[in-house]
């Protein structure tokens, strides 16, 4: 298991592995290395057979607010003047990129489990929805 990732600590403690969004004083927002890391993640615990359930939770006061706006708000080849039928074809492939991110939950082999605490606001509702359960505080 790999423990270069930058927005996930990983523990796997007798067949659990916890896999903690660990950006709380970002509001765990889902940055480009957000949706690298999470399929790669699940992928390497699917394979390792070494988990029995997975546990998706966060540090910091919320859950997580979705993805970062001020990452995915601008276009990403900053030409404002490029071919709208370009722009489609980069916005498609994109979503089916960041789809496929979530997808990988519900692939897995075993359950994912979602731990959600205070706010769970935009992708991070489509992400704990591709979970098998989803367990809240009474202030999520």
């Amino acid at each position: 298991m790999s423990d270069g990732y930058t927005c996930f600590d990983i523990q796997l403690d007798d067949g659990v592995a916890t896999v903690t969004m660990n950006r709380g004083e970002q509001l765990n927002t889902m940055v480009p290395a957000f949706w690298e890391e999470l399929p790669t993640l699940v992928r390497e615990l699917d394979a390792s057979g070494g988990a029995r359930v997975i546990v998706l939770a966060s540090t910091g006061r919320h859950f997580s607010a979705g993805m970062d706006l001020a990452v995915f708000g601008e276009r990403p080849d900053g030409d404002s003047k490029a071919e709208p039928g370009r722009l489609r074809a980069n916005l498609r492939a994109n979503l089916l990129h960041l789809q496929e991110t979530f997808s990988v939950l519900e692939k897995a082999r075993m359950p994912v489990l979602a731990a959600i605490q205070g706010g769970c606001v935009g992708a991070a509702v489509d992400m704990v929805t591709a979970c098998d359960m989803r367990y809240a505080t009474e202030d999520a």
